[in-house]
């Protein structure tokens, strides 16, 4: 499954790079680097995190409550606009 950005994602004109296994690196004009990732919990469901360094503590993370790839992703970028883009 190829990602599939937000739509006010391409307004900004933000990019999504790979970073790494289930990670992209999210850059734009105006707005500072962070990274997205998601991870499958023990219970089988999805959570998003974001990260401001590769390999950084997370800033934020939402709990494992997503049944797909999209969705959690989704929340993943929402992380994104929600720390960075306010």
């Amino acid at each position: 499954m190829s990602l599939v950005t937000p739509f006010w994602f391409k307004q900004r004109q933000a990019k999504a790079e790979p970073a790494g296994p289930d990670t992209y690196r999210l850059t734009g004009p105006n707005l500072r680097e962070g990274y997205i990732s998601i991870r499958r919990a023990d219970n089988g469901l999805w959570s998003a995190a974001l990260q401001l360094e590769p390999n950084g503590p997370d800033v934020a993370v939402t709990p494992p409550e997503y049944d797909t790839l999209y969705d959690a992703w989704e929340a993943a970028f929402e992380l994104y606009r929600q720390q960075i883009v306010v």
